[in-house]
């Protein structure tokens, strides 16, 4: 026995000798190279990196003493990291000799920070870098630097392309080594430039690549230091790590690409394609359309959009196309069409015009000297390009003339510079012009189905027409002009096709798409034409008797899926709006590269992924859980936003908390419990970041040196923890909690729900301010609270973990004209010192904050207040960009002042309050069940709401209501059955008298929470399922709907709160002093006896009482009043 026993220790002993000598083996071995025996603080930290490193073996080679040693290193890493050192190095001639001598013999060498200056010591370079000092301010990340690929480098692998890895706990003066403004090395290619912030510095130079047969060197001059305090030590290792695994040839994953010199000129080149054959689509006869359009026969020339999944189509209403993309670039800008009359040009922008917007179109008819002139722009739904058709309805030949330019511009934060040199050339086969960058991996084609008269295209300024040919302005600018002359006759019918096309993924997939696009354009409008129908067929709709409450919900489901964009090489997400670059900030560029904020955010995404979830479109918000994950930083984060170019920036710290909100939400909407299988190694990696967060120990996430969220800048900006993201973190901890719960994790569950039962109390207790009766807007780093009243709190209200008593308070700021006016809700109140009406984060009125609030609303029972806040978001559709909602809008004029006319989160927060709040759907897949606690406003007398989806069931609710019954009817459209449990709101006062389900007697539980009974009435839905609920008595407020013009200021009518005492209703309203408003009350069956602080009139058949309400004159703008009416 005792033999056996020392057999098998025998054997284990040599088989763990085994195991640890081949991973041994298996690790690179990195030689640190010094000049002195006496390693320095910061050689002693790199040299304990290494040694700690599991891909790593480490020697340390004085190669004064022992210059042979370094040949027995897969690779060697100089670190100099100060002149002073550099000094001492570059006394030690043969040293460097040796060095030479290990790299042309085939040697890996990685060298930082001042050792960047050796390969122009050793001879290896002969343009010498230069040394600059970078002056760093500790003030969050605000000041984080890092390193920036042209379009990826094996180096930023799980970076994305480049990283931030230097973030200072103090103000800093670094020395950066690198080829500068102009200059680039001789020898050497440029592997990434500096980074701040949200800027990519493309003339710091600072990561150069040398390579000399099989010997190579990477050297990088700056931010590489570790013994200083550094917030991104941990992506500072990460960079190292792939560089020194780089230099051997080891985890090569991303593209091998440089920066580059260039000319930044465009330059001719040579293309003969086979010529396109005629299409019997050409015509494009009985196209098929959506029910939903808009007509202006007088247009303002307001913005328009069209999109697909790649192409976004951008311009003002009366004529031309301002810029068209396909991410990650724009194709072209200044699409102009004209009629050419002898010597003359009419341009079509300038003529009259009747417009018809349609979900899939954009048609323009315009009125020429010849007749009827028809343009219809519309985007494939999947390719990479767009379609403009003319065709007119006249009776003598006309001659259009097009022109638009072209500079591929790469979306920030890459300069107009950076694509490099233009290459362009005309394809007499396909009647195109072609227009690439030096890679070939950006490409263009844009012509048209007929032969030109007359083409030109150069490097221009401008085209014109005269004396019957064209005329060219010269510039100096990285762009082609191009311009071509059609005739239009009776032998092509008098229609013109033109295809705009570009991608990333070069020629051949220009060339398919260019070719599919003009042979198949009728299909390319039918396929976009049919998805819309399918969407609005197949998601949640309503039928309300209010006709342009249905139509518009319509076009905000248009209006949100719209956003998800496909770019190579990224994905398919959500972008968060759209505009030209006519607007907002140009990133500091000469060449603005920022459609609106028309790239990939996180916060803006989770945000809009809640209705999207809402409205039962589970695909999609997979997809954006996908992309969030796919990008997320190694540290756990959630990044903030993504440029199309693939840059990724996270400093944002709601994004992460919203991230699991999201995840859970969609677990209960869809019940796919494998994905989230799948993704719990990225929610569990996001928990623990945000539990990295709370540097003091009060349980809460922090914002300082992690993010924004909300307020990215302004008046309001600093807080240590804003109540916000504390209470993002409440609802992150319970509904990681289920989401454990769900995947059996129950110690894990139980100590989510134990931190969040403490951070909801601290919510209820810290943050509450009894002198302010509302709830502060942020807590500083020493323990003391900013005051402020904000809009924030309603989001913490959603959720529904803030005391019924104190949020009462909140509720009737919110109602009235301090935070609202008749077009949506302010950031914080009109009365505040800090008001500026068009603050982007301190006075505007943003339609995210008006559904923020319509949930809080909803939440505790304001329905009458959270309905016209829906519908101050929906009217914005018939105003500017028609039928989408703006980005933000002046907090004091009903005017636009953002930068996107049309914004994601805007038209989310339309469809995620009413599907929410008014409507009440909350699924819950894996208990195959559902909550439904409708709030429909009182003047709908029926509703049928079609679509509601959990998992794979879909049902329909109808509602159909008189002064003493109220009908619910529910039928199962799809999929297996569903448990219902069933909480309508019950009017104020109202008396249930009986109620039936599916003709049976049931009870129903008199006593009410936040106007809801506090027991359901649950069933099983397997067909049909009838409720009748008969009642006597109830009253409630009409809410108002405000439809201001552009231009006006708020007439401020409010409806603030509202009590029943007994046989007293007593409603607390506002109004602008000196005047006197309408309001209406439904009263079902009762009679008034009396109206005190109002005048009666009328009352309809219906039960609705109609009032007329003085308020006094006043110094003040806007006065309160109550009104009590009596019942007998």
């Amino acid at each position: 026995m005792e033999l056996l026993k020392y057999i098998s220790l025998s054997i284990f002993t040599v088989l763990f000798l085994s195991t640890c000598h081949s991973s041994n083996k298996s690790k690179t071995t990195i030689g640190y190279i010094t000049i002195s025996d006496q390693l320095s603080v910061e050689d002693s930290a790199v040299v304990d990196w290494i040694s700690d490193h599991k891909l790593f073996n480490i020697k340390v080679i004085n190669i004064s003493r022992e210059p042979e040693k370094i040949k027995d290193v897969d690779a060697a890493w100089v670190h100099i990291p100060d002149q002073h050192v550099y000094d001492k190095w570059s006394t030690h001639l043969t040293e460097l000799t040796e060095l030479k001598k290990y790299y042309e013999n085939g040697g890996k060498l990685f060298l930082s920070d001042f050792a960047a200056l050796l390969p122009s010591a050793l001879g290896i370079e002969p343009h010498k870098p230069k040394i600059r000092t970078v002056h760093i301010k500790d003030n969050g990340l605000f000041d984080e630097r890092g390193l920036q690929s042209y379009r990826g480098h094996p180096v930023f692998n799980d970076l994305f392309g480049g990283g931030f890895i230097w973030d200072s706990y103090e103000n800093q003066e670094l020395p950066i080594i690198g080829y500068f403004d102009d200059d680039f090395p001789q020898s050497g290619k440029v592997v990434a430039t500096g980074k701040s912030f949200v800027t990519v510095n493309e003339n710091d130079r600072l990561m150069v690549e040398y390579q000399e047969r099989n010997g190579k060197i990477l050297s990088v001059g700056t931010f590489i230091y570790f013994s200083k305090g550094n917030r991104l030590k941990l992506h500072l290792e990460k960079f190292i790590e792939n560089s020194l695994l780089y230099l051997v040839g080891k985890n090569i994953k991303e593209p091998i690409t440089y920066w580059q010199k260039y000319d930044n000129k465009p330059r001719e080149f040579n293309i003969s394609t086979n010529s396109l054959k005629k299409s019997d689509e050409k015509l494009l006869k009985n196209l098929p359309e959506t029910e939903l359009i808009f007509k202006n026969n007088n247009p303002r020339n307001n913005f328009f959009d069209l999109a697909g999944r790649r192409a976004l189509v951008m311009g003002k209403e009366n004529g031309g196309i301002d810029e068209l993309w396909v991410h990650p670039f724009r194709v072209l800008r200044d699409f102009q069409t004209g009629v050419v009359i002898e010597n003359r040009v009419f341009w079509l922008n300038d003529l009259p015009v009747k417009i018809e917007i349609r979900p899939e179109s954009l048609t323009r008819i315009y009125q020429t000297e010849y007749g009827k002139l028809k343009e219809l722009i519309y985007p494939s739904l999947s390719r990479a390009g767009a379609i403009v058709h003319y065709e007119a309805n006249i009776s003598k030949p006309i001659k259009l003339m097009i022109k638009f330019r072209s500079e591929l511009r790469w979306m920030w934060p890459y300069s107009e510079n950076a694509p490099g040199d233009l290459y362009y050339g005309y394809d007499e086969g396909l009647n195109a012009l072609h227009v690439k960058d030096v890679s070939g991996d950006f490409y263009c084609i844009i012509g048209a189905d007929l032969e030109p008269n007359q083409h030109i295209s150069g490097q221009y300024g401008d085209i014109t027409w005269e004396s019957n040919k064209f005329t060219k302005v010269k510039t100096d600018l990285n762009q082609v002009y191009h311009a071509c002359l059609y005739d239009l006759t009776a032998k092509n019918n008098y229609v013109l096709n033109m295809a705009i096309v570009g991608t990333n993924e070069g020629k051949e997939n220009a060339l398919n798409d260019y070719r599919y696009l003009l042979s198949h354009p009728k299909k390319v409008y039918s396929t976009l034409t049919e998805y819309y129908r399918n969407l609005l067929e197949t998601k949640l709709t309503i039928e309300s008797p209010d006709e342009e409450f249905n139509k518009l919900w319509k076009w905000a489901l248009v209006g949100t899926d719209r956003f998800f964009v496909k770019t190579p090489a990224l994905g398919t997400a959500l972008v968060a709006g759209f505009s030209t670059t006519e607007r907002g900030w140009d990133g500091g560029h000469k060449i603005n590269g920022r459609p609106g904020y028309g790239w990939y955010f996180g916060r803006d995404s989770e945000w809009s992924c809640f209705a999207i979830d809402d409205y039962g479109d589970f695909q999609l918000v997979k997809k954006q859980l996908e992309f969030l994950q796919k990008f997320q930083d190694i540290s756990g984060k959630i990044f903030h936003e993504i440029s199309t170019s693939g840059v990724v920036h996270f400093d944002a710290a709601d994004a992460t908390p919203l991230y699991i909100i999201l995840a859970a939400h969609y677990l209960r909407a869809s019940g796919d419990i494998d994905f989230i299988t799948e993704s719990w190694q990225h929610i569990k990696k996001a928990m623990d970041f945000l539990y990295s967060t709370d540097t003091d120990g009060d349980l809460l996430i922090e914002n300082t040196n992690v993010g924004h969220g909300w307020v990215e800048g302004g008046k309001l900006w600093g807080a240590n923890s804003t109540f916000y993201l504390s209470g993002l973190w409440a609802q992150a901890l319970k509904d990681a909690a289920y989401i454990a719960s769900q995947l059996e994790k129950e110690q894990l569950s139980e100590k989510y729900l134990s931190d969040a039962a403490q951070v909801v109390k601290i919510l209820n207790t810290d943050f509450w301010n009894d002198s302010t009766r509302f709830f502060n807007y942020g807590k500083f780093s020493d323990g003391k609270f900013n005051p402020e009243k904000t809009v924030l709190p309603a989001v913490v209200m959603y959720y529904g973990l803030l005391d019924d008593e104190k949020v009462e308070f909140v509720l009737d700021d919110y109602a009235g004209n301090g935070f609202s006016s008749d077009w949506g809700v302010r950031i914080l109140s009109s009365e505040s010192p800090l008001f500026n009406p068009s603050g982007y984060h301190y006075g505007s009125v943003w339609p995210l904050f008006t559904g923020w609030t319509a949930l809080a609303e909803y939440q505790y029972g304001n329905s009458t207040q959270g309905f016209m806040h829906i519908m101050n978001n929906l009217n914005i559709k018939n105003d500017w960009a028609l039928g989408y909602v703006e980005e933000v809008l002046d907090g004091a004029v009903y005017k636009p002042s953002g930068v996107c006319p049309h914004q994601c989160w805007s038209e989310t927060n339309i469809l995620h309050p009413a599907i929410t709040g008014m409507i009440g759907w909350k699924p819950d897949a894996p208990a195959k069940s559902a909550e439904l606690s409708p709030r429909f406003p009182l003047h709908w007398n029926k509703v049928t709401i079609n679509n509601l989806h959990v998992d794979k069931t879909v049902f329909q609710l109808q509602m159909e209501r008189t002064k003493t019954s109220t009908q619910y009817e529910f039928k199962l459209t799809g999929g297996p059955k569903i448990l219902i449990n069933f909480t309508p709101e019950i009017a104020t006062g109202m008396i249930i008298d009986e109620a039936k389900l599916n003709g049976k007697i049931i009870e129903v539980c008199s006593h009410t929470k936040r106007g809801l009974p506090a027991e359901p009435i649950s069933f099983l839905l397997k067909d049909k399922v009838e409720i009748v609920l008969h009642h006597h008595s109830g009253v409630g407020m009409l809410p108002l709907m405000p439809q201001p013009a552009p231009g006006d200021s708020s007439k401020g009518y409010r409806i603030i709160d509202a009590n029943l005492d007994g046989k007293k209703y007593q409603v607390t309203l506002q109004g602008k002093s000196g005047s006197a408003g309408i309001f209406e009350m439904m009263i079902f069956d009762q009679f008034v006896k009396s109206a005190e602080g109002a005048q009666i009139k009328s009352l309809s058949d219906k039960g609705i009482l109609q009032l007329e309400v003085p308020f006094h004159r006043s110094g003040q703008k806007f006065v309160s009043t109550s009104v009590i009416v009596e019942f007998e």
